[in-house]
C-alpha cells in the first residue's frame, strides 16, 4: 500500500513522542510505502489534487527517517492519506481540507469534510447530556451571570484553542476575570467556550483513544499541583488509565457517528463523568500509552486503515 501523511515539518517531529512518527513506523514494519508533505505542498490543477511529496523510509546511523527528492504526484495515486497536521485549525488548515475532499480514490484519516465540519470542542456538545454545563457567547456579560449560575466557578476556554492554550479556571473572587473574558473574547468580537468547573480534573482528565469508534486505550494526564490544566506539556502526569462503566457508555454513544462521518481515529477526553472534547484533527498519546504498558495501539490503527482499503477495492493490504 502507499501511504501520504500530511505533518508538520519533519526535523520538528520528536521520534521518542510523536504519534504521527510510530503509525509511519507501523507502516514500514508491514512493508508499505510511505510518503511525507506539508499542507503548503498541496494544490489543485483543473479539478485534480495534488501534493509534493517525498518517499520517506526509516533511517540509519541514528536518523529516524530518510527522504527522497520530492516530486509531484495526484493524490489519487495514494492508497491512504493521513491529515497529521498540528493545529491550529487555520485558514491554511481550512484550505487543505477543501483540496483533499477533491480526492477520490484514498481512505482519508480523517475524512476532510469532518476535519472541516467539526470544531473539537462544539462537536461534543451533540452529545450534550454528557457535557458539563455549557455556555458559548461572546457577551462578557452573558459569561459572567454564567458564572453566578454555576455557583461562582467555571472554566472558559477559546473554541479554537489545542494543547491547553487559553484555558483558564475562573472563581468568584477571581479579580482578573473581565480581563480574562475581554482577551478571550476579544473584547466581545470573539466566541468563547464556558463550562461548570469539574472538580474531578485534580484527579486527572482522561484521553481515550477510539479506532474506527471502538475504545482501544486511555491515559490519565494528572495535572500538577500549580496547574488548572492537565496538558502533558505543561507539566502533567501521565498514567496508564482503565475504562469505567460511564467511559464505556460515552464510547458506545460517539462511536456510531464517528464511524459514520470517516472518522477512523479520535482521541475523546473524559473528566469524571463528562465528555470535554471529541479530537480528530491530530490525536495523540499513543506513545505514551506504550511506553507505560499498555500495548501498541498504531497496530490496531493500521489494521483498521487495510481494512477500510480492503472494502473500497484499494491497495494491496
Amino acid at each position: 500500500m502507499r501511504h501520504l501523511f500530511i505533518l508538520d515539518p519533519l526535523d520538528r517531529l520528536h521520534p521518542d513522542t510523536d504519534s504521527s512518527i510510530a503509525f509511519m513506523r507501523e507502516a514500514w514494519r508491514r512493508g508499505h510505502d510511505v510518503s511525507t508533505c506539508g499542507i503548503g505542498d498541496l494544490g489543485l490543477r483543473g479539478d485534480t489534487p495534488f501534493a509534493r511529496t517525498a518517499r520517506t523510509a526509516a533511517g540509519e546511523g541514528g536518523r529516524w527517517c530518510e527522504t527522497a527528492p520530492a516530486r509531484q504526484e495526484h493524490l489519487d495515486a495514494f492508497d491512504a492519506v493521513w491529515m497529521r497536521k498540528d493545529p491550529p485549525f487555520d485558514s491554511a488548515y481550512l484550505f487543505a481540507t477543501l483540496l483533499l475532499s477533491r480526492a477520490e480514490r484514498p481512505v482519508m484519516v480523517n475524512d476532510p469534510r469532518t476535519l472541516r465540519d467539526e470544531n473539537e470542542k462544539l462537536f461534543a456538545l451533540e452529545f450534550a447530556d454528557l457535557c458539563p454545563t455549557t455556555l458559548v457567547s461572546r457577551s462578557i456579560e452573558q459569561l459572567l451571570r454564567f458564572r453566578a449560575e454555576l455557583g461562582g466557578e467555571m472554566i472558559v476556554k477559546p473554541l479554537d484553542g489545542a494543547g491547553g492554550d487559553g484555558i483558564f479556571h475562573i472563581t468568584r473572587d477571581d479579580r482578573n476575570t473581565r480581563s480574562i473574558l475581554e482577551t478571550g473574547t476579544a473584547h466581545g468580537t470573539r466566541l468563547l467556550m464556558a463550562q461548570e468547573y469539574v472538580p474531578a480534573v485534580r484527579r486527572g482528565d482522561k484521553r481515550i483513544l477510539l479506532v474506527d469508534g471502538d475504545p482501544r486505550g486511555a491515559l490519565l494526564r494528572v495535572p500538577a499541583e500549580y496547574e488548572a490544566r492537565a496538558n502533558l506539556h505543561v507539566g502533567g502526569r501521565a498514567e496508564l488509565a482503565t475504562l469505567t462503566a460511564r467511559d464505556r457508555l460515552i464510547c458506545s454513544r460517539l462511536g456510531p457517528v464517528l464511524r459514520e462521518r470517516g472518522v477512523i481515529l479520535a482521541g475523546i477526553d473524559v473528566l469524571g463523568d463528562y465528555l470535554t472534547e471529541i479530537n480528530i484533527t491530530s490525536p495523540t498519546g499513543f506513545r505514551e500509552i506504550e511506553r507505560l504498558g499498555g500495548g501498541a495501539i498504531e497496530r490496531d490503527l493500521l489494521d483498521a486503515v487495510e481494512a477500510h482499503c480492503r472494502a473500497r477495492g484499494i491497495g494491496e493490504a
